[in-house]
């Protein structure tokens, strides 16, 4: 893992300085090793966190064949199979790198070479023949790319404040993107970041610019839509899922440095740790695993229960640790500047703790479950998916059953109630009215009790972020899940992880796995009442089955309700800070006091409180201009 860095001037010389210090802010994406190359009117730069082939011959940029120069971050994880495909192409290799692979594979394949990855990534390649850059993103953005036009300069990065170096004064902040963020948690569901002019090149889209005309043009490479419905019998789906699985997790064990894997309990982190258990003890390797764990003293936030069940059955050393409120505030302005941007909720306070502590119990490498629950149908809205699926195909029977072992199972485990979705459902699938309509009703029902503006409220932004997840169709709802919500996890998996120079691997966005997933259909995911059906079934004999058989569901969850009660003037007053910080948008007088009614009986998962005041904190850590 590592970071990036470029800059194109048109009519003008680059400034090493500047340059070198775009490059250098981010040397905890890559302590290891530095590189630069100037060309007239480029730059490009990179920071090396050395995990495959720790030798000098993976010094970045990387020259090829006296035409192409390239930077790059990420893993290409079945880069040796495509080193053999080379080979017999007649490709010869100097070093043990992926980063070669992925430079011959472009020479062979040219753009189409990214259909040929399987991994994470986000590079440019310098072609000097065709006085080009290429530069792409991998399918789901599990790598960043940020890239910025000013003053007729062309520069991008892995971080903003990379970018931000390039500016002649102040940030601005984009209020679009503000406003979404502090209403919905919003955050990287559409190119534009929260700082106006720059922008993020999606997940599963390339970008080309042209050195001579100094145009840029970007195509979107993938698209997971494009996938088509599979008709396998469910024990087929099951056979199948188990077989990508194990071949995510194999591949994402490839490292020349001491990896483990981020724990919490719940099914698919306990599936990834037992998973790749099996697989070292089967290869008789003996490697010792370890394992981070974020507690809780309170029950309701701790699943101690479970990773001690995941331990018990793999021998893994297990690192737990307990977030404090009373070190949070000193942290939180460290964790904004590797964010870049504020962040939603506090549960990524107990992230950064995770990856510090396995940074320091001396990981490289980490596995994380991130990205199962968009698709395997994780969350509470895929159970009204499948509820209108089911009555509008008048498949009643099935329906009242579902309905019935809903209630049994998993009501008691969840916010919304029971009622609510079967109204919604009903409603959705025999009485359909118009979208907008209802989030108007929505919208206005929610100024009532409000800290927010109803122009907030019903900005187009928030109505057109809210109206993107379409929960009366599984694929497009599951499109969404994984182009909006997953994308602001990615985000802040990766600084968190790269804040402590760890290399964060996600095996369940593993391309395969997730095509083989989506072509399933809903009721594979859900099944009597169950979630995630699938996975279960497959990986039977393998996670304890008291975790196999778990049906609530907490995350690296933090105790944020419960801090705000036991410290109230703490919280008011960071967040009359932050709404001085952000009066060009929040009315003080308005927040302080839907404060003061309500503090008292805020509810699990209501991080409303939090965006403002990390908002607020951002706005000035950054400098940024209203």
């Amino acid at each position: 893992m590592c970071g990036i860095c470029g800059m194109v001037v048109k009519d003008s010389s680059i400034n090493p300085t500047i340059f070198e210090k775009m490059v250098n802010i981010i040397e905890h994406r890559g302590p290891d090793d530095v590189g630069y190359y100037y060309e007239s009117g480029l730059a490009l730069g990179h920071r090396r966190l050395s995990i495959i082939d720790l030798s000098t011959e993976g010094h970045q940029p990387f020259h090829y064949m006296d035409r192409y120069t390239v930077v790059y971050n990420g893993e290409i994880y079945n880069y040796i199979e495509l080193k053999q495909e080379l080979i017999e192409n007649g490709y010869s290799f100097f070093t043990k790198t992926d980063t070669e692979v992925l430079i011959a594979a472009y020479d062979f394949w040219k753009e189409d070479c990214v259909n040929h990855f399987n991994g994470m990534w986000a590079f440019c390649i310098y072609d000097k023949e065709k006085s080009r850059l290429f530069c792409s993103r991998d399918r789901f953005g599990v790598k960043p790319f940020y890239y910025m036009i000013h003053n007729e300069s062309f520069v991008f990065g892995s971080e903003i404040k990379q970018l931000l170096l390039a500016l002649d004064g102040k940030p601005k902040a984009n209020h679009d993107s503000l406003i979404s963020y502090l209403v919905l948690g919003a955050v990287d569901y559409t190119s534009e970041t929260m700082f106006e002019g720059v922008n993020q090149l999606m997940g599963g889209h390339n970008l080309t610019y042209n050195l001579i005309n100094h145009e840029y043009k970007i195509d979107k490479w993938y698209d997971l839509s494009k996938v088509k419905r599979s008709k396998d019998s469910y024990d087929e789906s099951v056979k199948r899922f188990r077989e990508k699985f194990e071949q995510a997790v194999k591949l994402r064990l490839r490292a020349d440095v001491p990896l483990g894997s981020c724990l919490s309990g719940g099914l698919d982190s306990s599936a990834i740790v037992t998973m790749a258990d099996k697989m070292l003890k089967e290869k008789n390797e003996e490697v010792e695993q370890h394992v981070v764990s974020s507690c809780f003293e309170d029950k309701r936030y701790d699943e101690q229960e479970y990773i001690d069940e995941v331990v018990a059955k793999t021998d893994v050393t297990c690192h737990k640790i307990f977030p404090d409120i009373n070190t949070l505030f000193n942290d939180l302005d460290k964790i904004i500047w590797h964010m870049d941007e504020p962040f939603a909720s506090t549960s990524i306070y107990a992230q950064w703790n995770v990856f510090k502590t396995a940074k320091t119990a001396g990981l490289t490498v980490m596995l994380d479950g991130q990205g199962a629950d968009e698709q395997l149908a994780g969350y509470t809205p895929f159970y009204q998916l499948l509820f209108v699926k089911l009555l509008k195909q008048f498949r009643f029977v099935k329906f009242f059953n579902e309905v019935k072992a809903f209630q049994t199972l998993r009501a008691a485990h969840e916010v919304r109630s029971t009622r609510s979705i079967l109204k919604t459902a009903v409603a959705e699938a025999f009485l359909p009215r118009g979208l907008s309509q209802r989030l108007r009703k929505k919208f206005g029902a929610m100024s009532t009790n409000s800290p927010f503006s109803q122009e907030m409220l019903t900005h187009s932004r928030v109505t057109d972020a809210v109206q993107e997840y379409d929960k009366t169709n599984e694929r497009k709802y599951i499109q969404s899940s994984m182009r909006q919500g997953m994308s602001s996890l990615l985000h802040y998996e990766d600084r968190n992880s790269m804040a402590h120079s760890i290399e964060s691997r996600v095996p369940f966005l593993d391309y395969q796995l997730v095509e083989s997933v989506y072509a399933m259909p809903l009721e594979y995911k859900i099944q009597k009442g169950i979630t995630k059906a699938v996975l279960r079934d497959a990986l039977t004999g393998i996670l304890p089955d008291k975790i196999r058989t778990r049906y609530s569901k907490l995350g690296f969850v933090t105790p944020e309700d419960e801090w705000i009660r036991n410290n109230v003037d703490l919280f008011r007053s960071e967040l009359q800070s932050a709404c001085k910080a952000l009066a060009g948008i929040l009315q003080e007088e308005k927040v302080l006091q839907w404060f003061d009614a309500n503090y008292m009986n805020f509810k699990r998962g209501d991080f409303t409180v939090w965006r403002i005041i990390c908002a607020g904190r951002w706005i000035k850590l950054f400098n940024v201009e209203m």
